[in-house]
């Protein structure tokens, strides 16, 4: 996100690290995704200062992302989805299988083969670049997890459903990977035909983690979509 960015000054980036996770302070009230949205929307109306902003997700956080922007219209100036995850239930989910890929030569040398199997599982194109960024970004964070909280998250991951509030009417990308394993892409696109301004992309060689693996296509949409809400 940062490199993106860099090409579109004056932009102020809040990242959030949610309860449970990181840094942020444990507690025993974050008991499911009901409770981490209201911690969410609780962040957006702090950091926004009465302007409308922006709202990009990644997976869990872009289904997170999507729940704030459909209650709160009025405060979200445009909507981005990175692999959304828009199916809680793992066995109703539509997804594809993964595929058995080669690691490039070195990837993984002398890291711990539990590391190595955890990469393995999620990526597709394993090649350096994309080792770099889990082994920096990603394993961190599933390291500093507090167990006990992602168990609870867990036991009621599904967003309490709102049937009767209309869908979110702004600027929305939703960018998926096509060998996506984790969440898929055809429920995202399902989700895609409700929103009237989204952009819906469908990424091949490209997994839960197509930001990475298909950087410069994800940063060309991004851009335009950053366009899009500025206009």
């Amino acid at each position: 996100m940062e490199r993106l960015f860099a090409s579109h000054p004056g932009w102020r980036r809040v990242y959030v690290d949610l309860p449970g996770f990181g840094a942020s302070p444990r507690s025993e009230l974050i008991r499911g995704s009901d409770d981490v949205l209201d911690v969410v929307l609780a962040l957006l109306d702090e950091v926004a200062g009465g302007a409308p902003a922006l709202l990009v997700g990644q997976s869990w956080g872009a289904y997170l992302a999507h729940a704030a922007a459909t209650l709160r219209p009025d405060a979200v100036a445009g909507l981005a989805m990175l692999c959304p995850l828009t199916v809680a239930e793992h066995d109703r989910r539509d997804v594809p299988p993964h595929p058995d890929v080669a690691l490039a030569a070195g990837v993984g040398d002398g890291a711990d083969p539990a590391d190595v199997q955890e990469f393995r599982d999620i990526a597709v194109v394993p090649d350096e670049a994309h080792w770099q960024f889990f082994r920096e970004s990603v394993l961190p964070g599933l390291r500093a997890a507090d167990p006990a909280a992602v168990a609870r998250i867990e036991e009621h991951y599904a967003l309490t459903s709102r049937p009767d509030l209309e869908p979110y009417p702004g600027p929305t990308l939703i960018v998926t990977g096509r060998q996506d394993a984790i969440v898929g892409y055809r429920d995202a696109e399902r989700l895609a035909d409700t929103l009237p301004q989204a952009t819906f992309a469908v990424l091949d060689n490209a997994g839960h983690h197509a930001h990475v693996e298909r950087e410069t296509l994800v940063a060309a949409l991004l851009s335009d979509w950053l366009r899009r809400v500025s206009a």
